[in-house]
């Protein structure tokens, strides 16, 4: 199968237009959000797969930029074990792409009887968790029929980011521009992604890291090349891979790692030399190493496959340039591999967890 014949690479390609008119279209939902939470004492969330990757980016976001604690949700704690969870002034998150994720609905349920603030972000604005959750943040993304979820998480990433730049007050901040970027960035990242993709296709396993903001892309790229390619990637935050995965690094491991220019708002300094050091080290264990980065000059005297994409104002940015890398690698090395990105085996697209 040609990668370009696949509904993964047709669903992936419409993400930027579907950017461009989510702000607009979610605008009332937000601004309501925001003036009933305005007291809340931190947020919960509550997603799996896919969508809790999204929920990384927007933990990060929302304690990095307005200072309020996220929890990220265990739902087995309710529906495995029968705990019940104090939510009372709580901001609630259910997040599932198709609205029907048991466990999810679970949590949110908790919340709307605890008196939270509780929304949910799904693609279905028929769904059953968007008619419980009290709110509902709409990916407005059209049906995607491919099982790796491509345009909905960027959606679900552009939603998060929504939220937390109407909580800090703004009208949009960077949030306007990524529909334009995503956009222009195409071109490169498909040209960029065509050797690594080649790369990979006799790969059998592999890490990826990176932190904070991008630490999200690190956690979806890698399930990305689980369930299209089977390739066996296991992500990892790189602070936490430093205390013991890092010794299963050994000549010739292929690692890929994550590196934006810039940081969420300041600190562009302290945040590259940490993506440099930890580049550092991978090189000096040997590792084949891949660096996804819109700053190439930083790495450039390593001995490392630089993959060169566009990259945006900030890390908040830039980390959707990133999520298209993630899904054209995966889409071109699953074809490569003789495989369908559209229906891996013994998966389906809406999956239940309770």
């Amino acid at each position: 199968m040609q990668y370009k014949e696949t509904l993964m690479w047709k669903e992936l390609n419409e993400a930027p237009a579907v950017l461009k008119t989510l702000a607009q279209k979610n605008a009332d939902v937000l601004a309501k959000i925001v003036q009933d939470a305005k007291d809340i004492a931190g947020v919960y969330t509550a997603a799996r797969g896919t969508s809790d990757h999204a929920m990384i980016y927007l933990k990060y976001l929302f304690e990095s930029i307005l200072g309020i604690p996220v929890a990220s949700g265990a739902p087995s704690v309710a529906t495995v074990y029968g705990g019940k969870l104090n939510l009372k002034n709580y901001l609630v998150i259910g997040c599932s792409q198709s609205g029907k994720a048991a466990d999810v609905m679970e949590i949110v349920k908790e919340g709307n009887e605890c008196g939270a603030v509780t929304v949910a972000i799904t693609n279905d604005e028929t769904s059953p968790l968007a008619k419980l959750a009290k709110y509902h943040l709409c990916c407005f993304a059209g049906e995607e029929k491919s099982v790796a979820a491509t345009k909905t998480f960027s959606s679900q990433l552009y939603l998060s980011l929504l939220l937390v730049t109407a909580f800090a007050g703004k009208k949009d901040g960077c949030a306007s521009k990524i529909g334009d970027l995503l956009e222009k960035a195409v071109p490169a990242i498909d040209a960029a992604t065509d050797p690594m993709a080649k790369d990979f296709v006799d790969a059998d396993e592999c890490f990826v890291l990176s932190r904070g903001v991008s630490s999200a892309l690190a956690f979806e790229c890698g399930l990305k090349l689980q369930e299209t390619c089977y390739i066996r990637a296991r992500a990892y935050h790189s602070s936490d891979f430093y205390h013991g995965p890092m010794a299963m690094v050994a000549e010739g491991t292929k690692v890929i790692l994550f590196a934006s220019k810039h940081s969420l708002h300041g600190g562009d300094e302290v945040h590259r030399a940490d993506c440099r050091k930890c580049a550092e080290k991978m090189c000096e264990l040997g590792a084949d190493l891949y660096i996804v980065t819109d700053d190439a000059e930083a790495y450039e005297d390593l001995i490392a496959h630089i993959v060169e994409i566009p990259g945006g104002e900030c890390e908040a940015q830039t980390v959707f340039c990133f999520a298209l890398t993630a899904q054209m690698l995966a889409c071109k090395t699953s074809c490569g591999k003789g495989l369908s990105p559209d229906s891996p085996r013994a998966l389906k697209k809406v999956t239940v967890t309770k």
